[in-house]
């Protein structure tokens, strides 16, 4: 990832905060590279396996100092953001003001708080008390019926499923699909963990559901919140979340694409940014104008894994762009050079 720098927004301009992060390693995940399905699955669990585990609570450096880290609060670096409610509350009021979210469940592999699995951070998120006593530890399933609703996020009791706010689904799919990868019961003490595609039963070490979990992690693109968490946790725990450095391997691995190998697509970490040249950023209607038009003749659309998306032809000033909300890399081009330009869609 070419992101060394966290961008926020507020009102419509981006406040830069100068964290010092990690990037993705060159060659981190060259042994996945070319594997496809269940072998990719595998080279990929390979990578991620054996983090550095913290203790759940201690005197020394646990999982409340990461979360305090990887979940702080942009506009208030004494904060942390909470997951299911968008609140910023102290950070320094662990246990009193927040609590730590397994968004899998302890008891859905029965692994608790003991190391490894009960401590990966990359399946803890700072929550809000009531919203995660409210949760327990139910599916993860759009509720259509029969739903009640606590900070825009629906239950259903009797069914056990949680629908968490749109804000939030991309988040929790992406922890759900590095939980799978990650823990295949190879070790001993380590549980088989596995997503599938119905409800399963309290205390069995599956969740789901997946195909519900592959729409929301589509709806919800990778964000900086993510980015910058994962790279906070790859600086304690020395593994990072595949599925938010490269979006595209959900699909390759349970969805269009698993008979296909895959290769990581067009980097981006030289890239050169400049955000002048698009109005508005963020693109906030369905279309965006361009201050050189006339400079540039091809517009190549990126996600933020650096996969191609789309290729516009430049003819006229303003461009119908059309897309989930997210962030994208603009790469304009013309005769003479190209330009890349990160654009957030709202």
């Amino acid at each position: 990832m070419f992101f060394g720098f966290r961008f926020f927004l507020i009102g419509n301009f981006f406040l830069v905060s100068f964290f010092a992060v990690s990037q993705v390693p060159d060659g981190y995940y060259s042994l996945a590279e070319g594997k496809s399905d269940q072998e990719l699955k595998s080279a990929l669990h390979e990578i991620i396996d054996d983090h550095v585990p913290f203790p759940y609570s201690s005197s020394f450096k646990d999982t409340w100092n990461i979360l305090r880290e990887s979940d702080i609060d942009p506009q208030n670096s004494d904060n942390v953001i909470l997951l299911y409610t968008g609140e910023s509350v102290n950070g320094a009021q662990e246990s009193s003001g927040w609590n730590r979210e397994h968004v899998w469940p302890r008891s859905r592999g029965d692994f608790g708080t003991s190391l490894p699995t009960g401590t990966d951070v990359h399946n803890l998120r700072a929550c809000n008390w009531s919203v995660n006593s409210t949760r327990s530890n139910y599916t993860y399933e759009d509720c259509n019926s029969g739903c009640e609703n606590t900070w825009d996020n629906k239950y259903n009791s009797s069914l056990r499923i949680f629908e968490p706010r749109d804000e939030d689904k991309g988040d929790v799919a992406r922890i759900i699909f590095y939980m799978d990868v990650r823990y295949e019961g190879d070790i001993s003490g380590e549980p088989d963990l596995e997503m599938i595609d119905d409800i399963p039963q309290s205390g069995e070490p599956y969740h789901g559901v997946r195909t519900t979990l592959l729409n929301w992690h589509k709806q919800d693109p990778v964000d900086d919140f993510e980015i910058y968490r994962n790279n906070i946790i790859f600086q304690s725990q020395e593994n990072r979340n595949p599925f938010i450095d490269h979006p595209d391997l959900a699909d390759y691995i349970w969805g269009e694409y698993q008979q296909e190998p895959w290769n990581p697509t067009a980097t981006l970490n030289e890239i050169t940014l400049n955000q002048n040249e698009i109005f508005p950023n963020p693109i906030t209607r369905n279309s965006f104008s361009l201050k050189s038009s006339d400079k540039f003749h091809t517009l190549m659309i990126f996600d933020i894994s650096g996969k191609i998306i789309d290729e516009v032809q430049i003819i006229e000033e303003t461009i119908d762009f059309i897309k989930p909300k997210g962030i994208y890399i603009f790469r304009l081009i013309s005769n003479e050079n190209q330009l890349n330009i990160k654009v957030l869609v709202k």
